[in-house]
C-alpha cells in the first residue's frame, strides 16, 4: 500500500469515527421515571409526622377515634411548617384533599400518587416534563414549585426547561390552599410540598440519567373509533354548550440501541376530563382513573406510563354531579343510585373506567405511526393579565392563596405565567396554565352556546388555536406550568360577587336560569376574566410567530423569549 493510499484510508477512518461521534450526539434521546409522592406510610425521604391511620400530618390526639384530626383536638404544631409558611402557625397541617369542599382530611390510601418525569433530548436541547397526581402546582410559589425543583437539580444534567403538569386529581392533597378546614384557612401542608419538590427533582434526575436513544410513534383516537370512550365526558351541571374535546392522544418511545433496543421507554396518554370519579365523599388517597390507565399500559408495554390532562375546563367524568347516562364500564354495570353516592361511586367503578380508557389508548397505539425526530423546538412567552377575581384577592390577603404574589398597596394584582409550544417530529405540544374550556381551543366562533342569546356578553371571540397547531399530532398539556383556575370564554364569562360574610364568592346566575341553565360556578375559580383571550392570543402567536389581528387580542402583550430551534 502506498503512503498516499494509507493516509487516505486513515483520513477516511478518522472521518467515519468523527461522523459516528457526531451522530451519537444528535440522536433523539428519551428518559422516563416514576417516583411516589403519596403522603402515606413510611418513606425514606419523609421525616415529618405520620398519623395512626398512616396518613402524613402533624401528630394529634384523636379523641373521637375517627382516624382524622377534628377542630378542637390537641395537636403538635410543627415549627418546620411555620418556618416555610407563616400561615401554618397554630394551624393543623395535614393532608386536606383538594377539589371539592372544605375539611376533607385523608384517612387512608388506595393507590399511590406519582411524579412521572419525561426527558426529551436532541442535540443541545434537553427538557423535562413532569406529570404529578395533584390538583395543581405552580412554576414559582415562593417556597415550592418548579423554581425550587430547578434549584434542586444538578446543573450537570443540562436541563433547560422544567415543566410541571398536574393531572388535576381531586383525591389528593391540597397544593393550592383553598380546601383547608374552612374557606378562610390554608389547606396546604408546607413540609409535604417541600417533599414533593424533592421527589419531582428525583424523578427528573432518574429520567435524565436513564435517557436512551429512541424512536417515537404517535396516535390518536376518539369515541367513533374507540367506543369505550363514548359517553364518558359531561359538562358541569350541564353547562352549555355540550361541546367536548373528545380526542385521546398517545405517544410512545421505544429504545433503539443496546439493552433498550426494541423495549418501551415510555407511553404517554393525553385526555380531557376531570379525574374525580371518586367524588367528594371519598377520603382515601388515590390518583383516580389515571392510576388504572397507567397500570394497564405498563402491564402491556412495560416502561413508564404517563398521563397528562388536556383541555378539561367544565368537562367532568360521567356520573359526576349526576350528569351523563352511561353506567356500564369494562363490561360491568355500575348503576347510579339517586342521592346515594356511597352506592354509586366505588373504586371498582373507577378502575373499570380506567380500563376502558386504557383500551382506547391501546387501539390508538395499534394504529400509531412512527415519526422521525430531527430536532426539538421550544417556544415560550409570558402571560400576564389583571387578577379581577375579588375572592382570590381576599384569600391572598388571608394567607390562603399565598402561593400567588401579593400586590403592594395601590398595585393592581396580576396573574403571571407562561405558555409553551414544543415541537418535535410530527408532534406538537401546547401548554395551558389552567383548566381550559375546550371551545376556546377549537374556536369560540364555531363552538359557542346558542341556547340563550341574551346571555352573550358581546366580548369578541377568542381566536381558534387548534387549527394553528400544524403538526399531525397535537397534544394539550393542561394545568401546565401553573393552575390558574378555569379559563372561560369571554362571551360567557359572568363574574361572581364577593360574599365576605360566608368567606367566598357568590356564583352569577345565568340569564336563562329559568330554562335550567346552571349558575356560573367556574368563574368563582378563575383567576381572571381575561385569561381566555390572553392564552388564545399568545398561544396563536407562538404557533404563527405573530399575534393574530383578532379584536380579542387588542391590548394583549406578545413577547416571546428564549426560543430554542432544531
Amino acid at each position: 500500500m502506498s503512503k498516499k493510499a494509507c493516509c487516505a484510508g486513515l483520513l477516511c477512518s478518522l472521518w467515519l469515527v468523527a461522523w459516528a461521534v457526531a451522530s451519537d450526539r444528535v440522536q433523539f434521546r428519551v428518559g422516563a421515571a416514576a417516583v411516589e409522592i403519596t403522603p402515606f406510610g413510611q418513606n425514606a425521604d419523609w421525616d415529618g409526622g405520620i398519623s395512626s391511620s398512616g396518613v402524613w400530618g402533624e401528630r394529634f390526639t384523636d379523641k373521637n377515634g375517627n382516624g382524622r384530626w377534628d377542630l378542637g383536638e390537641p395537636f403538635e404544631d410543627d415549627s418546620a411548617n411555620t418556618s416555610l409558611d407563616r400561615s401554618a402557625d397554630q394551624k393543623y397541617d395535614g393532608i386536606y384533599l383538594a377539589g371539592f369542599g372544605n375539611d376533607r382530611l385523608a384517612t387512608g390510601k388506595h393507590d399511590d400518587l406519582w411524579a412521572r418525569a419525561l426527558i426529551l433530548e436532541y442535540g443541545g436541547t434537553r427538557i423535562a416534563i413532569v406529570s404529578v397526581d395533584l390538583l395543581g402546582y405552580y412554576s414559582d410559589a415562593k417556597y415550592y414549585g418548579a423554581a425550587e425543583v430547578r434549584r434542586l437539580l444538578d446543573p450537570k444534567l443540562g436541563i433547560q426547561e422544567v415543566l410541571i403538569a398536574s393531572t388535576h386529581n381531586h383525591e389528593g392533597p391540597d397544593t393550592v390552599g383553598v380546601w383547608g378546614v374552612d374557606p378562610l384557612h390554608d389547606g396546604k401542608y408546607p413540609r409535604y410540598l417541600k417533599f414533593v419538590d424533592h421527589e419531582i427533582a428525583k424523578a427528573i434526575t432518574q429520567a435524565a440519567q436513564s435517557a436512551q436513544a429512541a424512536r417515537m410513534r404517535l396516535g390518536r383516537t376518539d369515541p367513533e373509533h374507540s367506543p369505550s370512550l363514548a359517553g364518558l365526558q359531561t359538562r358541569t351541571e350541564g353547562r352549555p354548550p355540550q361541546f367536548f374535546d373528545e380526542e385521546m392522544r398517545v405517544m410512545q418511545f421505544v429504545g433503539i440501541a443496546d439493552e433498550w433496543k426494541g423495549k418501551n421507554i415510555a407511553t404517554i396518554v393525553n385526555w380531557n376530563t376531570h379525574p374525580e370519579s371518586m367524588e367528594d365523599e371519598n377520603t382515601i388517597l388515590t390518583s383516580d382513573f389515571p392510576h388504572t390507565v397507567r397500570e394497564s399500559l405498563e402491564t402491556k408495554y412495560g416502561g413508564t406510563a404517563i398521563y397528562f390532562s388536556g383541555d378539561l375546563g367544565a368537562v367532568e367524568i360521567v356520573g359526576d354531579g349526576g350528569q351523563g347516562t352511561r353506567t356500564r364500564f369494562d363490561g360491568q354495570d355500575f348503576p347510579m343510585v339517586k342521592d346515594d353516592k356511597g352506592k354509586s361511586v366505588s373504586f371498582a367503578r373507577t378502575e373499570a373506567i380506567g380500563r376502558d380508557l386504557a383500551k382506547a389508548a391501546v387501539q390508538a397505539l395499534d394504529q400509531a405511526l412512527w415519526s422521525a425526530v430531527s430536532g426539538i423546538e421550544v417556544k415560550k412567552a409570558p402571560l400576564a393579565v389583571p387578577m379581577d377575581n375579588e375572592g382570590y384577592v381576599v384569600l391572598m390577603q388571608k394567607g390562603v392563596l399565598n402561593a400567588l404574589p401579593m400586590p403592594t398597596i395601590g398595585e393592581v394584582p396580576k396573574v403571571s405565567t407562561w405558555v409553551y409550544a414544543i415541537t418535535f417530529g410530527d408532534a406538537q405540544l401546547l401548554t395551558v396554565p389552567g383548566e381550559l374550556f375546550p371551545e376556546v381551543l377549537y374556536g369560540v366562533a364555531r363552538h359557542r352556546r346558542s341556547d340563550c342569546p341574551v346571555a352573550d356578553t358581546r366580548r369578541p371571540a377568542e381566536p381558534a388555536v387548534w387549527e394553528r397547531m400544524r403538526r399531525k399530532y397535537r397534544f394539550i398539556l393542561g394545568l401546565t406550568p401553573d393552575e390558574m383556575g378555569y379559563i372561560v370564554p369571554g362571551y360567557d364569562f359572568l363574574p361572581p360577587t364577593l360574599d365576605v360574610e360566608h368567606g367566598g364568592l357568590k356564583e352569577a346566575a345565568d340569564l336563562c336560569k329559568a330554562k335550567g341553565v346552571p349558575n356560573h360556578y367556574h368563574e368563582t375559580n378563575s383567576a381572571s376574566s381575561q385569561m381566555a383571550r390572553a392564552w388564545a392570543c399568545i398561544a396563536s402567536g407562538l404557533l404563527d410567530s405573530k399575534m393574530p389581528s383578532s379584536p380579542a387580542c387588542k391590548g394583549i402583550k406578545y413577547e416571546p423569549v428564549g426560543t430554542s430551534k432544531p
